[in-house]
């Protein structure tokens, strides 16, 4: 049996998936060191060889783990992975700035406490009343002033939630970063092959690269 001609200006049926798979292969996001971008292949220079040549990483694990623990992503964009290292920069500057509103709420609700209690005071005085434990269980049964001092609690443990996730975010980022630096030096682990087949088909090939 033989093979279809295509006739002039007739594409073949597969033209249009490896079409779609090169679009596709152009819309995947994935991180690449500066120095990996500068490296294109010569016309001389064997394809299978530029993929097996892991990306020059001058970073060190240990190097990108500091740098992230010191700037948030520092140390991903020193690898070439800058979504990641924008994703933590967002994500902890957001939770500083959240922090210092928190402490700044903070601050203005201890004035509110003060400032209840000189007015209870007042009022006892006032009224005639020394006794410091009379005093004292007057102000722990003001409705007033255990609503305010309720709301300095939920201020105060809000802000050491912030705390332990800004804590959280450092270490995440710089162990996040350490791993990343090691994967930046393993070859593509998967490539994939297309060639075209009898009777118009396509023939799709996975190959995976081990790193020495």
């Amino acid at each position: 049996m033989s093979a279809k001609r295509c006739d002039k200006g007739q594409q073949p049926r597969f033209v249009p998936l490896l079409l779609g798979m090169a679009l596709a292969g152009i819309l995947l996001d994935t991180p690449v060191s500066p120095l990996e971008a500068q490296v294109a292949p010569s016309p001389t220079t064997p394809i299978e060889e530029i993929a097996d040549v892991p990306p020059p990483i001058d970073v060190s694990p240990g190097e990108a783990f500091l740098r992230a623990a010191l700037i948030p992503g520092w140390g991903h964009a020193s690898i070439g992975s800058y979504t990641r290292g924008g994703f933590y920069f967002a994500a902890q500057t957001a939770t500083v700035y959240t922090l210092l509103r928190a402490r700044t709420r903070i601050g203005t609700v201890q004035d509110r406490v003060r400032l209840t209690e000189q007015v209870i005071l007042s009022e006892l005085a006032s009224s005639g009343v020394t006794d410091p434990q009379a005093i004292r269980d007057a102000l722990d049964g003001d409705t007033r002033l255990n609503g305010v001092r309720r709301l300095l609690e939920a201020r105060q443990e809000q802000q050491e939630d912030l705390v332990a996730l800004g804590i959280f975010l450092v270490l995440l980022s710089a162990a996040d970063a350490y791993v990343s630096a090691h994967l930046a030096r393993f070859p593509d682990p998967l490539d994939l092959e297309t060639s075209a087949a009898p009777n118009d088909g396509v023939d799709v090939g996975f190959r995976i690269a081990l790193p020495n």
